[in-house]
């Protein structure tokens, strides 16, 4: 079922064949994969393998061909070799191999610092310095994306790889791998790697053994939902106070407060200005993450490798477990596989989410999303184009379901066990992560006229208004920008005027105001200290107009009379300026 090669330069040729009598069987062969690890292999070769003395570390690159479903199921290089002699006297050759997401561990990246930089273009820079110092063997591409995130990344001469999971996935969550297609290395980075399976797992049919260890420490029973801050002076935040009676901040779980007692904890969502909104955001929160953490250890048997199933085991997809004397009727992800390649019927997987579940990823995520439209690099735009292309080429694995009233695209042939899917009828066209009866907001156009998007890549974009969902920045029909804050780094402001005297820029408070036209400043109201940057005259309440071509002052309050005032300004007037 499994053939292995390796490569010396352009030289292939078989280290481990099907015939069982042949001298190029390796003695022994397994691979793991596991989701965010580099994949590897071990193997054993005897001296009358003709391949035993072609192996080089780091040079030597092998692939482990499924022949039967006509799949590379592990691909990289040798990274250590050892010999060996038994005590009976057997000398062999042991071989730890690397798969090829190793190579972005051969480059360190320099110090770079990226402010307001999306995950795509980060990645794209990233590997092209990766690329520039490696053979084109080693290059690296951008494939897959559907992560997004500017928040400040900072590289710091650390492995490539080190880099990249550290500055995305330990702060944004999501999987990445490395995939092989068309001759090039691709690197996938998605909020989630695999499909559903129609394979179900069960006792006394692939079953073999099963042990799960519970974690309760992370268990929410009494959630407080945390909305914006108040103010900008405190911490103080935003609850769900005003929608209880009883002013109550929390949400209870009570079939957890039941069976565990009152354990409390927070969740925080940053962008949540009402409470009614952050009430159910805290209920959708506590009902999705508020489990026990499970892990889960199984041996499994392919039934696929004798035509028992439509599919093997893969890490990253997810399986209908049903095991009812352990209470376990749900589907679980396969987050570790281990195959060896003469007994692939019996896998070694590990089971259920490695990745941090009772955490605030998923408001991290929040945060770092761009609701407003900044202003996009080339890069970017080229990034959001390439990821379009080859998730689409990606995603030729689909099933088209044509009913009666609606035409569906989904990641399994029936709907009750579809998670991805798209969904085509007259009320419009929509996206669901969360199957067929799940949350269609993520992607869709309906018949409304509304397209709704969490994220828009365009090199142009036209309308008639824009408006964020608080009203804090606002583009009107007639041209007019309303902001609650406005920063600008690194720039300037200009503004062009065919009217002198028309009003450009003011500034308002009680009875102070200060106008800026293209003919001067003009100020009303109470200015203190060196308001006209005039020293040794503190001018107290004053009235001061400032022109291009004069300079009028009217003292009401001063430490010096009108006169004295006057005297200074024309001497430093007559000695070049104020």
């Amino acid at each position: 079922m499994y053939e292995v090669k390796i490569k010396n330069g352009g030289m292939e040729e078989l280290i481990s064949e099907l015939d069982v009598n042949s001298h190029r069987r390796l003695a022994a062969c397994t691979f793991t994969g596991e989701i965010n690890k580099i994949p590897s292999c071990t193997f054993t070769v005897l001296p009358q393998n003709p391949c035993y003395d072609k192996l080089t570390e780091t040079q030597t690159e092998i692939a482990v061909q499924n022949t039967q479903a006509n799949k590379t199921e592990f691909e990289g290089r040798i990274l250590k070799i050892t010999n060996k002699m038994s005590s009976s006297g057997v000398i062999a050759k042991n071989v730890i191999c690397e798969g090829y997401m190793a190579y972005l561990c051969d480059t360190v990246q320099p110090y770079r610092v990226y402010t307001d930089t999306d995950v795509s273009a980060f990645l794209l820079d990233v590997l092209a310095w990766h690329n520039s110092l490696v053979p084109e063997e080693k290059h690296i591409h951008l494939g897959m994306c559907d992560m997004h995130g500017t928040a400040e990344k900072v590289l710091n001469y650390g492995k490539t790889l080190d880099e990249i999971k550290r500055n995305l996935v330990d702060v944004l969550g999501g999987e990445i791998r490395i995939r092989k297609a068309d001759g090039k290395l691709y690197l996938d980075y998605m909020k989630k790697l695999g499909t559903v399976s129609s394979t179900r797992v069960e006792l006394a049919r692939n079953l073999m053994d099963l042990s799960v260890e519970c974690d309760a420490t992370n268990v929410i029973t009494r959630l407080i939902p945390l909305g914006a801050r108040l103010n900008d002076e405190t911490e103080e935040r935003l609850t769900i106070a005003s929608t209880n009676a009883d002013g109550r901040i929390w949400i209870d779980d009570a079939k957890a407060v039941e069976k565990y007692g009152i354990i409390c904890g927070t969740v925080t969502f940053d962008d949540c200005t009402n409470p009614a909104e952050l009430r159910e955001r805290g209920a959708a929160y506590l009902q999705q993450n508020n489990r026990i953490k499970k892990a889960y250890r199984a041996t499994v048997l392919d039934l696929s490798t004798i035509g028992k199933d439509a599919e093997s085991f893969c890490e990253g997809n997810t399986y209908h477990f049903f095991q009812p004397l352990m209470g376990i009727d749900e589907p679980l992800r396969i987050m570790k596989r281990t195959v060896d390649i003469y007994k692939p019927y019996k896998p070694a997987v590990e089971i259920g989410d490695k990745v941090e579940k009772m955490t605030d990823l998923a408001t991290k995520t929040y945060d770092y999303i761009q609701y407003a439209a900044p202003k996009q690099k080339t890069e970017i735009l080229a990034a959001a184009k390439a990821n379009a292309t080859a998730q689409i080429k990606a995603g030729i694995n689909g099933y088209v379901v044509v009913n009666e009233n609606e035409i569906l695209i989904m990641d399994t042939p029936d709907k009750a066990t579809a998670t991805k899917v798209w969904r085509w009828n007259a009320g419009g066209f929509a996206y669901s992560s969360t199957g067929y009866d799940g949350d269609y907001g993520n992607a869709a156009i309906t018949m409304d006229g509304a397209i709704v998007a969490d994220f828009i890549s365009g090199g142009v974009l036209r309308g008639v208004e824009i408006l964020n969902g608080d009203g804090s920045f606002h583009v009107t029909t007639d041209g007019t920008v309303i902001a609650s804050n406005i920063s600008i780094t690194g720039g300037s402001v200009k503004v062009k005027s065919t009217d002198d005297e028309y009003v450009v820029i003011s500034a308002e408070s009680g009875n102070h105001k200060t106008r800026f036209t293209p003919n001067g400043i003009n100020t009303d109201g109470s200015l203190s200290g060196n308001a006209l940057i005039l020293p040794g005259f503190n001018v107290g309440d004053l009235r001061a107009t400032i022109s291009m071509e004069n300079v009028y002052l009217t003292a009401y309050k001063a430490d010096k009379t009108l006169p004295q005032a006057l005297r200074d300004i024309e001497t430093r007037l007559t000695n070049g300026g104020l």
